[in-house]
């Protein structure tokens, strides 16, 4: 088997370490380790990721259409979509005609969706402490100022 000389040998090469400053980059990292720690508990109840974002966002906003879920939850239409459909035969949530506009079908949280929440609740918000360790309480109400002011500036650029 040839030898390769030095010259023909592939150049480690030091990396710049760019993604260290790209908050995109930093925001995803964090975004998705909560989440990994999130999913045991999930996993746990039988809850899968897009439903507990679908019970977040109806938690949080309250009974609403597909189309506002989908804005919310900021996942595709057909997902959710498919998500409701799976979480309506599950018993976790219920479709129904809205009052505002027959031609629209809103979504509502039942008991055992409140209670699926509920469960996964105090897990989501230890993360989310444990998470901001060390941080004051000035600092993280300014992060989450800051996150809002980005969040409003992307959606400038829409």
């Amino acid at each position: 088997m040839p030898t390769r000389s030095a010259a023909q040998e592939p150049h480690a090469e030091a990396g710049d370490r760019w993604l260290d400053q790209f908050l995109p980059y930093r925001l995803y990292r964090v975004t998705n380790r909560l989440n990994a720690k999130l999913l045991r508990k999930l996993k746990a109840i039988g809850i899968g990721p897009s439903q507990w974002r679908v019970l977040s966002v109806l938690t949080s906003c309250g009974t609403m259409s597909i189309s506002r879920i989908t804005e919310e939850s900021l996942m595709e239409q057909p997902t959710v979509s498919r998500v409701v459909q799976q979480m309506e035969q599950d018993g976790y949530v219920v479709r129904r005609a809205s009052t505002e506009d027959t031609r629209v079908t809103d979504v509502a949280l039942t008991e055992k969706g409140r209670a699926a929440f509920n469960e996964i609740l105090p897990t989501a918000r230890r993360h989310q402490q444990i998470a901001l360790e060390g941080l004051s309480r000035t600092e993280i109400a300014n992060l989450r100022l800051m996150l809002k002011r980005i969040e409003a500036n992307i959606d400038l650029y829409e």
